[in-house]
């Protein structure tokens, strides 16, 4: 008997449930990335800040970037390194102070990094969608790419790894960056 491919996973978040799952969870999709970039990376989110993504305080990612040091990384840091691998990172976001700021950090780690050419920047007046999109993997769901939504609020998340989920977001993620 076959036993079925499951493609989908919900996670409930809140002050119970630790912040390790979410974090675990991207830490994987990033990391997986890294060392088999894929084509694009895709992070739609209404606000979004230059959070911790991977904990290399012990080197435990020393592998993929030895010069990032022992430390937190964070998104900025993980971007540039996408980029320079060869990954087009596309972020959609709202026309707020915070996330401008944020984005022009990350624009000039990634001139520094001769890979600015790789990062596009889009700004939704009306966006709510929340989602990272990899090669590989679709986390969506309520959760904002900032502290609040990775340590305190309540969530829903879903993760996909179905193609036609990925290739639909894709798709939709691409429209909402033309759109004017």
């Amino acid at each position: 008997m076959t036993q079925p491919v499951i493609t989908q996973r919900r996670i409930f978040k809140s002050a119970i449930t630790s912040r390790k799952v979410i974090q675990e969870l991207i830490t994987l999709m990033m990391v997986g990335e890294l060392v088999c970039p894929g084509e694009d990376v895709w992070l739609v989110s209404p606000w979004i800040t230059d959070v911790p993504l991977l904990d290399n305080k012990a080197g435990s990612f020393d592998a993929v970037n030895p010069e990032w040091g022992h430390r937190e990384i964070r998104l900025t840091d993980v971007a540039v390194q996408l980029m320079s691998g060869g990954t087009a990172v596309s972020i959609i976001t709202r026309p707020d102070d915070h996330n401008q700021a944020f984005l022009r950090r990350l624009q000039e780690a990634a001139d520094s990094a001769a890979v600015g050419n790789m990062l596009t920047t889009t700004i939704r007046e009306r966006l709510h969608t929340k989602g990272i999109l990899t090669s590989r993997g679709f986390l969506s769901g309520s959760m904002n790419l900032t502290y609040s939504g990775l340590d305190l609020n309540e969530e829903l998340i879903t993760y996909d790894t179905d193609e036609q989920v990925l290739s639909v977001a894709r798709l939709a993620f691409a429209n909402y960056a033309d759109a004017p």
